[in-house]
């Protein structure tokens, strides 16, 4: 009897490998994707639109000879640093990607009169830092 379950043993085993290896389900089909050339990603986190923002308001407070007093210069100032910081800019870096924003706002052109749009934001962004 031991010799008869030893053979049903290995002629299970040997059915049973190839049977498994059928078994196996199919590898799943790729899947379809679909490219938007026209969508908008916007994929800069939060602190990079911030630090954007404060760049684009400095310049515009540079172009347009702007005087900002205390404490809204120190409040810039150190909210910068902590944005640059952030994202690991410092020297050179973070001047050049000052200087690249500064370059935009330059290029979509600026309205420094009193009372535009271009001025109104630019005020009310100092307003925050100054806290008023």
């Amino acid at each position: 009897m031991p010799r008869f379950a030893l053979a049903l043993s290995v002629l299970a085993l040997t059915i049973a490998a190839p049977l498994a290896q059928e078994a196996t389900p199919a590898p799943a089909a790729a899947p379809t994707i679909t490219v938007d050339p026209g969508a908008v990603v916007d994929a800069m986190p939060k602190q990079g639109q911030l630090l954007t923002g404060l760049y684009a308001t400095q310049a515009t407070i540079e172009l347009c000879n702007i005087t900002v007093v205390e404490p809204g210069v120190t409040a810039m100032a150190a909210h910068r640093r902590q944005l640059e910081s952030d994202f690991h800019l410092e020297g050179e870096s973070a001047i050049k990607a000052y200087e690249t924003v500064k370059a935009d706002v330059e290029k979509a052109g600026i309205d420094c009169a009193e009372g535009s749009a271009d001025r109104q934001q630019t005020d009310a962004v100092i307003a925050v830092y100054s806290g008023t």
